[in-house]
Order: C-alpha cells, then sequence, then structure tokens
C-alpha cells in the first residue's frame, strides 16, 4: 500500500517556524501589491482584545489577478513571477510562508480589469482534518464573492482592479497588538522609504509610474531614511539634512550563469551612499538616546542598510567585518544598493529577510569604505572632545583645562601633607615636561600649562589617548597633576549623564547611574589590587603604573559589560 510522501498539515505547521519575524511576514503581502503596480497599500489590524489581534486586512488597488491566478496565489512554490529578477519579488514563498508564519486561515479576494471579485482560501485547520482523515485537501476552486469589509473599510474597496487578503486565526504574533503596529509603522516607512519617494534605485532608471501610498489603520506612512538625506514625506520635512559623501560604486560579477546569458553582462554594480548627520544631532556623547533623536530612530540607525531594487532586505551591522560597530556609528549612515542579479553574493534569503555579503565582498567593501568608517568615527570623536573642553569666554586657559576648577580649589585648601614620590626631582623640570606631552610644540600651550601647574596643588585636565589607562597622574614635586582619558569609555559615559542631567532628562535615573558609576571605579580599583602578585618586589612608581593601567583596563571591561547589558543609552 502506497503512502504520502508526508502530511500536509504536519509540514505547514513546521513551515510556521521558518526565519520570518512579524514585520518581514506582513510584508510579503506589501510585496506582492507593490509587483502588482499598487498605487496605494491599506493594511488594517482588528484586535480580539488589548492582548490578541483578531485578523490583519490588506487592500489594494493593483492589477488583480485573473481567476485562474487566484487558483494558484496560495500554492508554496508557485508564482506568475518566479525567478523574476526585474522587481523585489522572486521565490514564489514569501506571501503563504509569510501568512502562516502568523495566523491559521488567509482568504484572498482579487479582482482583475474588466471581470468579477474571485475569492480562495487555506485554512490549516481544515488541513489538520483533512490529514487525520487521510484525505487530500486541495486550495478551493475561486468562487465569485466580495469580501466582508467594514464601512470604512468598504470605500476604499477598488472598483477597477485591485487585491484584498484577510489574516484570521492570528495566533502567533510575538509582541502585543500595539507594539507590533508600532514597529510594523517604523519597518514600513523603512523598508519602502524608495517607493514613498518613487525615486530611481538605478541611474535614469524610473523605479515605478507613480509613488507609493501606504496606510496603516488610516494613518499615512511616512519615509524613514536612515541617510537623513530626505525630509520630504517624512515625519520632520523641515529637520536639517546630513552631509552625502561621494558615492562609491563596485563592479561585481554576476554568478549565475544562467542570468549572465539572459541579461548579456556578466556584472552588475553595486552602489554604496555614505552619510554624515548635522552636528546639531550629535553635539555631546550620548545625544542619540535624547527624546529628539528617538523620534527620528537615530539609536536604531547602527550598521548598513541593503537596498535590494529600491526595497530594503537588511539593517544591521555586517557580520565579521572589519571592525565591530560602535555607539558613535549611529552618527553616521551607510547605503548599500544591488539589484536581484546579485542575490547570490549577499545571500539573500527566500523571504528576503537579510543580506550578507560573501567574504570576498565583504572584504571589497571594508577596503573601500573602512578608512572612511574610521575617519568619520575620529571626526565624532574630535567634535565632542572639542565642546567638552571649550573654555568659557574671555579664560586663557590651556586645552583640556579649567573644566575642573572647583576640585582644584578643594584640593588647594585641604591642608594635606606634600607627597613623597617625587623627592629628589627638580619641580621646574618635572612641570616642563608634564607640560610638553599635553602642548603639541605649542610653546604658549606649554608656557599656560606651567603656570596652571605652579599655581596650585593639584591641576587637573583632559585629553585623548590611545590604551586602557583611564588617568595619568604627574608627581612634580609639591605640585601634581590628574589628565583624563577622554577616549575612555568611562569619561564618555560621564559625559552623557552630565549632558542629560543638563538638559533636565531622566534626572532619578541618572542618579542610579552615578551611584553605578562609582560603583564600577571602585569594584575595577579593586580587582586591579587583587591582581598584585605580593611576591613581587616593585619599586612604587612600578607599582603605581601596574595599578593604573589594571585599573583601566578592567574598568573598561565592567564599563562596556554594563553599558551593553544593563543600559543601552549610555
Amino acid at each position: 500500500m502506497s503512502v504520502k510522501p508526508f502530511s500536509a498539515g504536519h509540514t505547514l505547521e513546521s513551515l510556521r517556524d521558518s526565519d520570518f519575524d512579524s514585520c518581514s511576514a506582513l510584508g510579503e503581502v506589501v510585496d506582492n501589491s507593490i509587483q502588482a503596480n499598487a498605487k496605494s497599500i491599506r493594511v488594517y489590524f482588528t484586535n480580539r482584545n488589548r492582548d490578541q489581534i483578531k485578523n490583519v486586512i490588506f487592500i489594494d488597488d493593483g492589477d488583480g489577478m485573473t481567476k485562474e491566478t487566484i487558483q494558484h496565489c496560495l500554492r508554496l512554490g508557485w508564482s506568475s513571477r518566479y525567478n523574476d529578477r526585474s522587481g523585489i519579488g522572486r521565490f514564489g514563498v514569501g506571501m503563504t510562508l509569510g501568512a502562516i508564519h502568523e495566523c491559521r486561515r488567509v482568504e484572498v479576494y482579487s479582482k482583475a480589469k474588466d471581470a468579477d471579485w474571485y475569492y480562495t482560501y487555506l485554512d490549516l485547520d481544515e488541513i489538520e482534518k483533512s490529514d487525520a482523515q487521510e484525505k487530500e485537501w486541495e486550495i478551493p476552486t475561486p468562487k465569485k464573492a466580495k469580501p466582508a469589509l467594514d464601512e470604512n473599510q468598504e470605500k476604499y474597496l477598488p472598483t477597477d482592479s485591485g487585491t484584498v487578503v484577510i489574516w484570521s486565526d492570528y495566533d502567533r504574533a510575538a509582541d502585543k497588538p500595539n507594539v507590533l503596529l508600532e514597529e510594523f509603522r517604523i519597518w514600513l516607512g523603512r523598508v519602502y522609504r524608495y517607493f514613498i519617494w518613487n525615486e530611481p534605485v538605478v541611474p535614469k532608471t524610473a523605479l515605478r509610474e507613480k509613488a507609493l501610498s501606504i496606510f496603516l489603520n488610516g494613518k499615512e506612512i511616512k519615509a524613514i531614511d536612515p541617510l537623513y538625506v530626505r525630509t520630504e514625506k517624512t515625519e520632520f520635512p523641515d529637520d536639517l539634512k546630513a552631509s552625502e559623501y561621494p558615492e562609491v560604486v563596485l563592479d561585481w560579477p554576476i554568478l549565475d550563469p544562467k542570468i549572465v546569458k539572459e541579461l548579456g553582462t556578466d556584472h552588475s554594480q553595486i552602489r554604496i551612499r555614505l552619510t554624515v548627520l548635522p552636528e546639531e544631532w550629535r553635539s555631546y556623547v550620548g545625544s542619540g538616546g535624547n527624546d529628539e533623536a528617538k523620534k527620528r530612530h537615530i539609536p536604531d540607525n547602527e550598521g548598513f542598510s541593503f537596498v535590494r531594487h529600491g526595497r530594503e532586505v537588511g539593517y544591521d551591522w555586517i557580520p565579521h567585518f572589519k571592525f565591530a560597530s560602535e555607539d558613535k556609528d549611529r552618527f553616521w549612515g551607510c547605503e548599500i544598493h544591488f539589484e536581484p542579479c546579485l542575490d547570490r553574493s549577499f545571500h539573500v534569503k527566500n523571504i528576503k529577510r537579510g543580506a550578507v555579503p560573501s567574504t570576498e565582498l565583504k572584504k571589497a567593501i571594508a577596503e573601500r569604505i573602512g578608512p572612511w568608517i574610521k575617519t568619520q568615527r575620529e571626526a565624532i570623536s574630535d567634535f565632542w572632545k572639542k565642546k567638552h573642553n571649550e573654555p568659557e569666554a574671555g579664560e586663557d586657559l590651556p586645552t583640556g583645562g579649567g573644566a575642573h576648577t572647583r576640585s582644584e580649589n578643594i584640593a588647594a585648601k585641604a591642608g594635606v601633607p606634600q607627597g613623597r614620590i617625587a623627592q629628589g626631582k627638580d619641580p621646574e623640570i618635572e612641570k616642563a615636561i608634564a607640560a610638553q606631552a599635553v602642548s603639541d610644540n605649542n610653546k604658549e600651550e606649554e608656557a599656560r600649562w606651567i603656570a596652571r601647574f605652579s599655581s596650585q596643588p593639584f591641576t587637573i585636565g583632559e585629553r585623548p589617548w590611545p590604551g586602557p589607562t583611564f588617568v595619568d597622574i604627574n608627581f612634580m614635586g609639591g605640585s601634581d597633576a590628574l589628565f583624563y582619558n577622554t577616549r575612555h569609555i568611562f569619561f564618555e559615559v560621564l559625559s552623557t549623564i552630565k549632558q542629560e542631567v543638563k538638559d533636565g532628562t531622566n534626572i532619578e535615573f541618572n542618579a542610579e547611574r552615578v551611584t553605578v558609576l562609582i560603583d564600577m571605579l571602585l569594584i575595577a580599583y579593586a580587582k586591579a589590587e587583587s591582581m598584585l602578585n605580593p611576591h613581587d618586589k616593585l619599586s612604587a612608581q612600578d607599582l603605581i603604573d601596574h595599578l593604573k593601567s589594571n585599573w583601566g583596563q578592567y574598568l573598561k571591561t565592567y564599563m562596556t559589560t554594563w553599558q551593553k547589558e544593563f543600559d543601552n543609552d549610555i
């Protein structure tokens, strides 16, 4: 007795665990509408209660489907555009896989021009029941029927041509309805931004005849530009625009011989767009996490936007890239544009979720834009340091000095005994050495530092230097100096807290942060002390150097852990 090679019900249940997330699953229906030349797409969420979605309804005014096409549109692996690389579709599995990832029943209503509305559906419960009875369940032959919509939705039902898709028995939402709705709003605005603008992504080639309008629960979706160079059709049309750098172009080989033959060329261009946000949006360390930045999604924009024929298919840091991401990377933008003929080189999945360049392509991208990224990181850090260290008008202070006057005055009046570690050293020579180290061969700057050292028993300054140490101490025989390494994460976090307190934001939260900051400082010191070997015979200076190095290194480790695991906004 012959048996079926697989159970349809069990197979489809297994396929529900595909690599979609809720937004990308919902987006598969939007992709189909775009491929069908829709000018307007409307999506409606209806909730059963505060915690559960009842159904999702998609309405478009695209070309619609004939009765014969509707018969097949829910079949896995079937597509009227299968392997078509001229648009954003290709694989023929997205709409059905996306639907069953989220819900148990999918209904499709469609009307081609000069034709009637036709309807069919796919229902997982019916398929499971047929399996249990050892019967073959088939997608029903389309029948004439118009979708049952409420009064508000009915007025947008197209009269010429279009499609309505209804997801019901919605049992797999990852978040509460209000959370998913907001995530999907942002996702739509970013993923389809080029269709909303109708901006060509291939030079001199129109993306579509007319700009796309998308509505979510009646509200029009605004474009979200991670490059911040387009403000039209966004939530903030009057915003300052980012600075755009010359485009980087790579000619890259097409790996599929069939596509080479079909297109008549063996290569395609990869276009890389690069931008840096205006200084007003990155005026201090941590400014990417303030309320205005969050409204503009700046904290979410660390990484690379991969745009496949106008549709974003991924936004993330490239795995195993030349260097790891840093928080300041949210202040520059990078779009990598490619056409579907390069899908193999970008490892594009059949659900169009994510793009990861091949090893060789990754190297080529890093070679072309790695130096630019490094330059922007340094420029952003230098701008922050300059802003932080700017002296008040009228002050004749050395660069990096004067920010800690109150602490210096307290040290001067405390009446503590003079240190002994610098005994035998010439104070004037030591002051000159310390001043030279921080003056960058500027004689006037050097003289200002020497004057400051001579005027008080303790001087505190700030300057950047590479390496793990966060503080450098100069013992000069009666006049000592502390220099803080502004590149160290400790001072970057401290600067964030100070700025937020100054702005009047997160006051209570920052009070807790200060406690944690002090704890981390002292825990790191305790750890550095614990690493001393009781059997080592160290001079006083060697002991100090050992403690400073380990203290800074452990402090960096603790601070990084705090930042990544417990407080992403610092």
